[in-house]
Formats: C-alpha cells, structure tokens, sequence
C-alpha cells in the first residue's frame, strides 16, 4: 500500500500542475472580413501546423500556447477594437497580420499598452507589413517584422534580373498608393544607378478600386519599359497583368505577391515570364524544401505559398524563442524579446535570424520566374514558379535604418 500511495504522489502533483497550467495567450489580428478577407484566409491553415506539435511536446514549460484569430475587417478602427478585446481576454503577444496602416495601428496600441502597464507588457510581431518605417523611425523593442522590406525585395529583383540579363535598360514604377506602394518606387528609383537601368516613369493607383487598369497599361506602353515594377497584390496585380496582355504589353513584371492563391489562375498565360521574389519556394530548398511542402501540404491540403509562409517563420520563430525561456508564473516578454533576438532558428532556405538593432528578419530569398518548366504547378494551371537563384541571408540583408532610434527598456 504504502508502495502505491508513493508512486501516486508524483502522478497526481504532476495532474495538478497540468490542470494548473495556464495558456500562453496570442492574439492574431488579420482580416476575415471585407475587401482584405484573402489576406486572413492564408494564415489559417499555418497556425496549427507550427502549433499543434509544440504544445504536443510540452509547450511552454507545460504551459500550451493558444493562438485566436480575432478579426479585424481590414479597418484600422477594426484593429483597434479587437485590439481591445484580445488583451482583455489576456493576449500579451499580438500578430499583426495585415497592411501598413494595419500595423501602424497595431503599433500605436501595442505602445499605448506598454506606457500604461509597464510591469505588464505586450508585443507586437509584424507578419505582412513592409513599409520600411516598422524598422526605421517607428521602430520599437516591442515590435518585431517576420517579413522583408520593398527595398530588400527590389535589390533581390534588381540584382538577380540583372546577372541574368532580364532586367533590361528601362525600368517603369506601377504602384499601390499607400506606404509599400511608396517605399516600392523610392526603391526602384534608388537602386536605377546600382544596377545600370533608367527609370523611364512612375505611377500609382488606388488599391482594391479600379477594375480596368487599361489606361495605366497605355501610360507605361508609351514610355516603352523593359520592366515594370510593382508592389502590387490581390485583385489589383491580376487585373494589371490581365489589361497588360490584352494591350500587348512587352515589359516584364517584377514584383512581391505574385504567389499568392489563385493568382496564377487569375491571370493566366498573362502571368508567364513575370518575375517575383519569394519567401518560400520548395524547389529552391532542394529536400529540405520539398519535405517542408509535403508535411505542410499533408497537414493542411495546400502548399505553402505567399503571406502563409510569412506566418509559419513567424509562429515558428515565436516558439523556438520560447524554448530558451525558463519556466515562470507567467511568460515574462522581455526574456522572450531577448530570446527572439539572440536565437537561430532553421529554415528550409537557410537559418534565420533577428536582427537586434532593428528588429528586422534576416532571412533568404528565392528569385522566381513564372514558367511552364517550374516543378510544383498551381492554382489548377500548368504553370509555376520556377527558382531563378536562391539569396543567402547575408545577400539579402540591408543596412539598418538610421531613423532607427531603438529604445531598449
């Protein structure tokens, strides 16, 4: 008996220390609803893929971590809201899954937050956001981007169209007005002397607004550009490719959104010979990346594509930083901020990393082409992206910001 009761003490402390186990809370702010609704859509299926299995291996020291999605209609008082509710409900880890103005507002009330509960803080992890100020003037210990920049975009493209000869002489600026839209055209602008091409015009439009792009197709045409560069997404860069094939257009595209779903089926053979930089691209990883598509294909019924691999380095970094916190009453952020910042976590393409002076993802990128010759075909189509050249970490990397002024408390 007294053998029993022995071998009992240890299971039932151990059931009451599961049952006492609190969740670690993180809120993902996205658009479900709305004109943004596709942007939410892609994150779904990533959080139980990461999730799932860390909490099957125990967690945070025990404690599992539970992500809800709240939405925010693609509004920035739809942001604020569920801002509001999330860390009532005890999120203090907040996934800015949006645009810039999104992030912004995310930002604004993660600092609000912080000013009022200092003993108590939140952070914000910026999935989609690549307006360069979350890592230059606006940056903030409390913030972190899993995803790039138009600038580091851009010089990928640059770079790699120019060794490879595609990029031509004239180049030409289409872009969504708002802050990636902008920072896309200062980019392309910037770099016209690094990479020997002339900027022969620019233009912006309205996102989400206009169903016929023909008569920015025409303003291009008449300038004759070689390539045209562009940050746009969504409906927007499907009507643009679709306007430039009916016109005739000759110019490549070269972009950052073209992999997202159904944006091939979309455009169709218009979106053939156009140029994008890549997060992910399981071909470029060799075995690693295809092992990486088929578990997530296998869990999911899709491949990784677009934004959804923006979340899946996000909600993967997140948890291989709480791995290096020890156990506490609580998830103490500042333990976990220095986690995020000192910790390599491996990736298919090549490890990545957090810069601490900004923030910023360190993180490869895939050049793709879109091509009939790519090995995976999608959206239903016979074309795919074909990997142009694979960029390092340190290839990709750009020079901090110096409007960063990191305030580290």
């Amino acid at each position: 008996m007294l053998k029993l009761v022995a071998a009992a003490v240890p299971a039932l402390a151990l059931g009451v220390a599961a049952a006492a186990a609190e969740p670690v809370k993180v809120a993902y702010l996205t658009p479900k609803t709305g004109s943004m609704a596709f942007i939410g859509a892609m994150y779904d299926p990533t959080i139980d893929f990461v999730v799932k299995p860390f909490n099957a291996a125990g967690g945070w020291n025990g404690n599992p971590v539970e992500v809800s999605v709240y939405d925010d209609q693609g509004t920035t008082q739809g942001a604020a809201d569920r801002f509001k509710q999330a860390v009532a409900d005890g999120a203090r880890i907040f996934i800015g899954a949006g645009t810039s103005p999104l992030a912004a507002q995310n930002l604004a009330d993660i600092k609000r937050w912080n000013q009022r509960n200092p003993d108590d803080p939140a952070i914000l992890l910026i999935v989609g956001a690549e307006g360069v100020n979350f890592t230059g003037a606006d940056c903030s210990y409390y913030s972190f981007r899993f995803t790039t920049t138009p600038y580091i975009r851009q010089n990928a493209l640059a770079k790699v169209m120019k060794e490879t000869g595609a990029l031509g002489q004239k180049v030409y600026s289409l872009q969504p007005d708002y802050t990636m839209g902008r920072d896309m055209e200062a980019a392309t602008v910037a770099n016209a002397k690094t990479y020997g091409y002339e900027v022969v015009g620019t233009a912006r439009h309205d996102v989400f607004k206009i169903k016929d792009f023909s008569s920015f197709v025409e303003k291009a045409r008449a300038v004759a550009p070689e390539t045209i560069f562009t940050a746009g997404g969504g409906s927007d860069l499907q009507l643009i490719l679709q306007a430039a094939s009916s016109a005739g257009l000759p110019a490549k595209f070269a972009g950052m959104f073209l992999d997202e779903p159904g944006s091939l089926a979309a455009a169709g053979p218009a979106a053939l010979g156009n140029y994008t930089a890549q997060i992910f691209n399981a071909q470029a990883g060799g075995e690693k990346g295809e092992a990486y598509r088929a578990a997530f294909n296998a869990a999911t019924g899709r491949d990784p594509v677009a934004f959804m691999s923006n979340s899946l380095i996000t909600l993967t970094m997140l948890t291989h930083a709480m791995k290096q916190v020890p156990a506490a009453p609580k998830l103490p952020i500042k333990a976990l901020i220095t986690a995020m910042e000192t910790s390599k976590t491996p990736w298919p393409l090549g490890d990545l990393s957090m810069r601490a002076d900004d923030h910023q993802l360190q993180l490869p990128l895939v050049v793709s082409v879109v091509s009939k010759d790519a090995a995976r075909k999608l959206d239903g189509t016979d074309m795919g992206f074909k990997p142009v050249k694979l960029l390092s970490a340190e290839e990709t990397s750009m020079p901090v910001n110096p409007e960063c002024k990191m305030v580290r408390n």
